[in-house]
């Protein structure tokens, strides 16, 4: 079985990522919390059997080499029988000197006694007389002396105190801590789980936003564009370039239609003389003055239809990558000869009209089809739409990185901004150009994808003295 894509998700992987980082941190933290808590509070009750054993060292005096214990258990009720919940116990050198009443309620059991160095202690876990697990301090240390003591200062008497305390009620507290550490820590989680996805939903509701407005964009309509009203650093340029595509669509979509429509209106004469001339040719068959014209009639039609088919195939491909470039040496003068003999069957006067000043040693390096296209459009225009007794001059300017030839010639009218701007729109014509039958408005928009496809660049603009001037820069490769 093929393995399906798994979708990715920004917002799920923004989530596990902060929200694991965060936990760490979080357990760390509750971690250290918890074993700083516990130690501090094992070393509170180890603290309070040291302080135990220190008050009962207290009451250990040498009275002339007799030990005494003065103990009072009404102070310390936790060693009575009554309680039996902690006991001690306490040796004279070797010998058991005291033991608590707690421990009489278990004759046969002692505390752990261990020989190490005077003033030293220990504390370990047991377990106690009555069965509880407990902790016991075992500490070795030498009986006061009273004041009143007449012995010698060399004479010590020896003693070793244990005192034993349950352990249950600590364990109880670090395990209540432990429990707490627990939940605290699910609890954190989930809490930070839960921020993080709110903090990342409100901080991508912007893209949202944006996906949402896309949805609602129509090219097919009027002109839209994506606003908004919070601007956002990351997005703005998704949005501007977003923008920029759908102005670019909507005004593809638009001359689409309107090239569609044109298309159709062009088609539409030549075949409805089809359809007229052959109606008229059907319904009199026999009007000499009708049949002896049909033929070259339906010919000049399906010619000009052809023309126009012919044109729009060259447009397709020279808008497409599959248009193939050769370039190679070209002296421009030779070029432009070479357009004049080819446009002199639809202009009998061309050789006189054209003013060529370009060098005769000028030479380029471009592909020869497509700039012996675009120049023989735009001179065909120039003699069509210039005044017939004017000379339409040609000239070149030469710098170090490019060539631009112009094309002039002086016109009846100047043509407006819009005219100019849309002059290279495909089978867009100007009034003069309609009504001929031979004109279909697709020369210059084949011109204009042909220098884009070349890397050329071409223009139009109004000068003085009524002249409109072509300007096509090549690029010095």
């Amino acid at each position: 079985m093929p393995q399906q894509n798994k979708t990715h998700s920004i917002k799920r992987k923004l989530v596990n990522y902060i929200s694991a980082v965060i936990s760490v941190i979080l357990f760390t933290i509750f971690l250290t919390v918890d074993l700083s808590v516990d130690t501090w509070v094992e070393d509170q009750f180890n603290q309070s059997l040291t302080n135990k054993a220190n008050y009962l060292k207290t009451l250990v005096e040498d009275d002339n080499g007799n030990v005494e214990f003065d103990f009072a258990g009404e102070f310390m009720s936790e060693y009575e029988q009554a309680q039996a919940s902690e006991f001690y116990q306490l040796w004279h050198g070797e010998a058991i000197f005291e033991r608590s009443d707690s421990l009489d309620l278990f004759p046969n059991a002692n505390l752990p006694f261990l020989n190490m160095p005077i003033n030293e202690s220990k504390i370990i876990d047991i377990e106690l007389p009555n069965g509880h697990d407990g902790r016991a301090l075992i500490s070795h240390f030498i009986a006061q002396k009273d004041d009143r003591s007449t012995t010698g200062l060399d004479v010590f008497n020896r003693m070793t105190l244990t005192i034993a305390a349950p352990t249950d009620e600590l364990n109880k507290v670090l395990i209540i801590i432990d429990v707490v550490f627990i939940l605290t820590c699910i609890f954190g989680v989930f809490g930070v789980r839960y921020l993080v996805t709110r903090i990342v939903n409100k901080g991508l509701y912007p893209l949202h936003n944006l996906n949402d407005q896309i949805k609602l964009l129509d090219i097919t309509g009027v002109a839209q564009t994506i606003e908004s009203d919070i601007k956002v650093e990351e997005l703005e340029p998704i949005r501007n370039e977003l923008n920029k595509f759908i102005t670019v669509n909507q005004k593809l979509y638009s001359n689409e239609k309107r090239l569609t429509s044109d298309i159709a209106h062009e088609l539409k004469t030549p075949i409805a003389e089809l359809i007229s001339l052959s109606e008229v040719a059907i319904r009199y068959p026999e009007d000499k003055r009708i049949s002896d014209t049909y033929t070259s009639d339906v010919l000049n039609i399906s010619q000009r239809m052809k023309t126009i088919v012919n044109s729009l195939l060259l447009l397709q491909r020279s808008s497409s990558n599959a248009f193939e470039l050769s370039n190679q040496n070209i002296i421009l003068k030779r070029l432009i000869d070479q357009i004049i003999e080819e446009l002199a069957f639809k202009h009998l006067n061309i050789s006189k009209r054209i003013n060529n000043m370009l060098d005769d040693d000028l030479t380029i390096i471009a592909d020869e089809f497509s700039l012996n296209t675009i120049l023989c459009n735009l001179i065909d225009n120039a003699l069509f739409y210039g005044i017939t007794d004017q000379a339409i001059i040609l000239d070149t300017i030469e710098n170090e990185h490019s060539v631009t030839i112009s094309i002039s010639n002086k016109v009846d009218r100047l043509l407006n901004n819009e005219e100019l701007s849309a002059i290279f729109d495909p089978l867009y014509q100007l009034d003069s150009s309609r009504t001929n039958n031979q004109r279909h408005g697709l020369g210059l928009s084949i011109v204009q994808s042909l220098c884009d496809l070349n890397g050329f660049k071409i223009n139009a603009q109004n000068n003085e003295n009524n002249t409109l001037t072509f300007n096509l820069t090549l690029p010095i490769k």
